[in-house]
């Protein structure tokens, strides 16, 4: 694979087995359609999110908590205002692992919030473990962070957890197609990839390729493909000193001009200006 936005790996680089990212205004984004196999919770502050699990959907509004399972496909869009507001929140994940040492089934439960008490219980633990976030690094932070995830854990095996059955097991059939679909698009958007070819590949009539695939990544082909060329595009505008025509070529643009006129139109500025002014900002920020 060319990136790892389909399969995202996980730093835990505090002391304890856990990790808590904080999303302000300014980071707020949509989020590729990934998975791992780590346990996420998901807590919304302000704004609203539309998730994307599996295929299941659920709008989250301030206070709203959802949680991903390991392996289980995930995507996020700001919805209404939010996609020029942001949307603040925060995400725990609890590395496997330390899940599987402490639950010997782990692999065979899944957590589903079961009613709207249960998900405002786990809410104001969350709250409380993000006032804690800027102390994750250090031993005595992160192990106040660890004794609250303890309590959500403990909520989550005793009001969440259910055994996976017949459902999951065809839920997972279709999760561990789409990432196959999801492999060879990242592997492959620097060359002219067709929805209908794709479908054939995958033993898919063109029809119902459109519905499975809107309903695992909440888009449709063209635009998750338009949406992993520029996010391979943004990073090279970031990170190398390839040229916009190299850029464009490599980020599966047809030419320099199309790329341009499509960058343009999404993030109301050229490439070469985008670079221009992350690196301004970046060295701003250092100095």
């Amino acid at each position: 694979m060319k990136d790892e936005i389909l399969r995202r790996g996980l730093n835990f680089d505090n002391p304890a087995p856990i990790k808590v990212i904080r999303h302000t205004k300014e980071n707020t984004h949509a989020a590729e359609a990934h998975w791992q196999e780590h346990l996420r919770v998901n807590l919304l502050f302000n704004g609203m999110v539309r998730c994307f699990i599996d295929g299941n959907v659920k709008d989250l509004l301030p206070g709203d908590v959802c949680i991903v399972n390991g392996g289980e496909i995930f995507s996020t869009i700001p919805m209404g205002n939010s996609t020029e507001q942001g949307a603040p929140g925060m995400t725990l994940f609890i590395q496997y692992e330390f899940l599987k040492s402490i639950i010997p089934d782990y692999d065979d439960l899944m957590f589903e919030l079961p009613n709207e008490e249960v998900e405002k219980r786990i809410a104001a633990i969350l709250y409380e473990i993000s006032d804690l976030a800027d102390s994750q690094k250090s031993v005595l932070g992160s192990i106040k962070i660890l004794e609250k995830t303890c309590r959500l854990i403990g909520v989550l095996l005793s009001d969440c957890a259910r055994k996976r059955g017949s459902r999951d097991a065809s839920l997972w059939k279709y999760s561990e197609r789409q990432k196959e679909i999801l492999n060879y698009i990242h592997s492959n958007y620097d060359k002219p990839i067709r929805q209908e070819e794709v479908a054939e590949m995958f033993n898919f009539s063109k029809t119902y390729f459109c519905r499975f695939f809107k309903r695992f990544t909440g888009k449709t082909f063209k635009e998750y493909l338009t949406d992993c060329r520029f996010a391979h595009a943004e990073q090279q505008l970031r990170d190398s000193e390839d040229t916009i025509l190299e850029i464009a070529l490599d980020s599966g643009f047809p030419d320099e001009q199309n790329f341009i006129k499509a960058f343009k139109k999404r993030y109301h500025e050229t490439p070469g200006q985008y670079r221009k002014d992350y690196r301004q900002l970046n060295k701003i920020q250092l100095d």
